[in-house]
């Protein structure tokens, strides 16, 4: 059975169309939670790293402090993206599930959880193996050219070629890397509907249907950049007019905000913004979880049973 590009990638929009009071639902919690898990990570001392970083004196402290914060930051995110994906899967696929808010903390969320555990894995080691020939062809056309100029240092041409040949190599890179975020794609929603660790199995479901799920989840993509273009635009809006019309001190402020303290980093200006992140989070995420859930809906029938078969 195959599935409808647009349908797919337009089901977040019907999604909030139907589940309004949810989706309000969704951005208080996306605000609340991002707001704990930023001032979590300002506790644990990440901010006086980065001070300590910018003044060239880095204390022992300081690093320790840095390396929790990132674990703080990384461990929430993927558990907020489990539950928000979650409850977008949920709304979907179980509809009579939690009717109200879609929000849970069970199996489904923790099992998504250890699935972006074994992907971020799986990609880190997909990216060192793709990106390891792309550095040993540039070294070896570099030293060719060397030799070539006969050890002289290669000319202005000789070097431009080399800059192109490993830019094209790493757009390789990127472009293998997006093929197997495509193809492993249904991995997510897979683990959520069938209740159990599908790591790979989406390689099988997904067969065939490449460039159908590219372009899908390209549109929805196109779909978010004007809302997160919008969202932006008032941030930068709101952190200019609060720092006097200061450009300079705005992009500073919005690049590197202050960090050392909970109090410096929730400036006025940051609090609002993140209030109009949280409205938007609730709208995001379903744009952004919808398409593979509608994907799964539409072609699991077809899935075969032969764990043999997933890599066919």
């Amino acid at each position: 059975m195959q599935f409808k590009v647009t349908e797919a990638a337009f089901e977040g929009f019907r999604l909030i169309r139907r589940e309004p009071r949810t989706i309000a639902i969704w951005a208080v919690f996306s605000l609340a939670a991002s707001a704990a898990l930023m001032a979590a990570m300002i506790a644990s001392g990440f901010g006086r790293f980065m001070g300590a970083s910018t003044q060239g004196s880095m204390r022992p402290e300081a690093l320790t402090g840095f390396l929790v914060g990132e674990l703080i930051a990384i461990g929430g995110a993927v558990l907020i993206a489990s539950i928000m994906g979650a409850a977008v899967y949920r709304a979907i696929l179980r509809p009579a599930e939690a009717p109200l808010t879609r929000l849970r903390l069970g199996g489904d969320e923790l099992r998504l959880v250890l699935l972006s555990v074994i992907m971020g894995v799986v990609f880190t080691g997909l990216t060192i193996a793709l990106a390891i020939p792309v550095g040993i062809l540039g070294v070896a056309i570099g030293v060719g050219a060397n030799l070539g100029q006969g050890g002289a240092e290669p000319n202005a041409g000789a070097m431009v070629g080399i800059v192109l040949v490993v830019l094209l190599g790493y757009l390789l890179v990127i472009a293998g890397l997006v093929f197997f975020a495509v193809r492993l794609s249904l991995a997510g929603v897979m683990t959520f509907a069938e209740r159990r660790l599908r790591v790979f199995e989406s390689w099988r479901l997904t067969k065939g249907r490449f460039w159908r799920l590219l372009g899908c989840y390209g549109l929805a993509v196109v779909l978010m950049l004007p809302i997160y273009m919008v969202m932006m635009t008032l941030y930068f809006a709101i952190t200019f007019a609060f720092s006097g019309g200061d450009v300079g001190r705005a992009m500073g402020e919005i690049a590197q905000p202050d960090m050392t303290s909970v109090a410096a980093y929730f400036s006025p200006a940051r609090v609002i913004y993140l209030l109009l992140a949280g409205a938007m989070g609730g709208v995001l995420n379903a744009v952004m979880y919808a398409p593979a859930a509608v994907v799964y809906r539409e072609i699991a029938e077809t899935r075969p049973e032969s764990q043999a078969e997933v890599f066919s």
